[in-house]
């Protein structure tokens, strides 16, 4: 039976939402256009089909994908109130329709230093596999209010690239992304990780390095800048396919770390579940907390791990929800508090949950839902503000798909 349930799981893509509460987001309209995407006869999803947020000073940087008919957007806000009020939304390049791959769990990204703010998504190319392209990238310098196209960090042209991960801090910009530059590997479902830096605000970025030659295919992959001047990536690693985590230096060293979970998962497909991490000052050391996605039969679901050495040894592994929880995801306060949000099964398909700490993720309290009843709800994201938290997650009824949102 937890067979049957994983599998399923691992099939399901469930779209996001269309209408925003006035309240806390901007309505967000597309223009007709003469031109349309054409992706094949199969019925699209229509709404918000891809979300990322980050905190940057205490600044929410919000980046949403939006389907209409065929018609393809992205839309960008900022605010300075954790989630509470925003800025009017901007259409990023002012294209009505715009040739991107995005979907929930391949979203596309947003990174920001101070008033430069980056953000990257694979090109919609209906003569690639699964129809995405190489990576692209536009910039913005002036706070979100107008957008160019910039230089994309992959020096590998033909591409594709996908499954990318944008960071920042004070010293430099930083992406991770997927490719197979290297060529097909004899172990199904490869592709391998590559990683880039720019120190000029996403102009240029330098020369690729590979981390991992064998990385799963099509999980997405998650990357944390610490601060002072290191980069954390959290990946799927095949042989086992367990979420693997690693640092890149301020000498731009790479050092494999762990293993975030030892489940010892042996699994030749993709099982499109990645992974999330965040750092936290807790007792005057630091403090990495993680959630990681398993379909190991005797570990099915999410699970919560915390390493007080950056990364090189972790905690036991807590589970949240039940063995039908699929995507998740951690932020942490400096206070000691520590949120995660997960979907799992439930009358109306997924739903989203959350559980807290206030100790550094010692101890937690009784997980409770916070998507409403008669939707079906995924793919939660969460981000620390300056007093709390805010949860953003995508909901649809029907046809009907719109974002949904909690502050904490």
């Amino acid at each position: 039976m937890k067979n049957i349930l994983i599998a399923s799981l691992l099939l399901v893509l469930v779209p996001a939402c269309s209408v925003f509460d006035n309240k806390i987001l901007t309505t967000v309209t597309n223009k007709p256009a003469v031109n349309m995407q054409k992706s094949g006869s199969k019925q699209q999803p229509q709404g918000v089909v891809s979300v990322d947020i980050i905190n940057d000073n205490n600044r929410l940087h919000l980046l949403l994908g939006k389907q209409e008919h065929s018609l393809k957007t992205l839309w960008y806000q900022h605010s300075d109130d954790g989630g509470v009020n925003w800025s009017e939304a901007v259409q990023v390049l002012k294209q009505h329709e715009l040739a991107i791959k995005m979907m929930r769990g391949g979203d596309a990204q947003i990174t920001a230093q101070g008033d430069t703010v980056l953000v990257g998504w694979a090109k919609f190319d209906n003569t690639m596999q699964f129809n995405a392209g190489v990576m692209q990238t536009a910039r913005s310098i002036d706070a979100g209010k107008t957008w160019q196209f910039s230089q994309s960090p992959p020096d590998w042209e033909p591409g594709p690239h996908r499954y990318m991960d944008l960071a920042a801090d004070s010293n430099a910009m930083y992406a991770v992304w997927l490719d197979r530059r290297d060529g097909v590997s004899k172990v199904k479902a490869t592709q391998g990780l590559r990683y880039a830096r720019s120190v000029d605000g996403g102009v240029s970025w330098e020369t690729n390095k590979t981390l991992d030659k064998m990385s799963c295919s099509c999980c997405w992959n998650t990357l944390m800048a610490d601060g002072e001047g290191n980069a954390f990536v959290l990946y799927r690693n095949k042989q086992p396919s367990d979420l693997s985590i690693g640092m890149i230096n301020q000498q731009q060293q790479w050092q494999y770390l762990n293993h975030v979970g030892a489940f010892s998962w042996q699994f030749e497909g993709c099982p499109h579940i990645g992974g999330d991490l965040d750092v936290q000052m807790f007792e005057g050391k630091k403090r990495l907390h993680s959630v990681v996605g398993t379909g190991h039969p005797g570990h099915l679901g999410v699970h919560y791990l915390y390493s007080d050495d950056a990364g090189k040894h972790w905690s036991a592994s807590q589970q949240f929800g039940n063995e039908s929880a699929i995507h998740a995801d951690v932020a942490a306060h400096h206070s000691g508090r520590v949120v995660v949000v997960w979907d799992m099964m439930g009358e109306d398909g997924l739903a989203v949950h959350v559980a807290e700490s206030d100790n550094g993720g010692l101890d937690w309290s009784k997980a409770r839902k916070l998507s409403k009843p008669g939707l079906r709800a995924t793919h939660p994201k969460v981000v620390k503000t300056e007093t709390g938290f805010l949860v953003l997650w995508t909901e649809s009824h029907g046809d009907s798909i719109r974002l949904g949102q909690q502050v904490l």
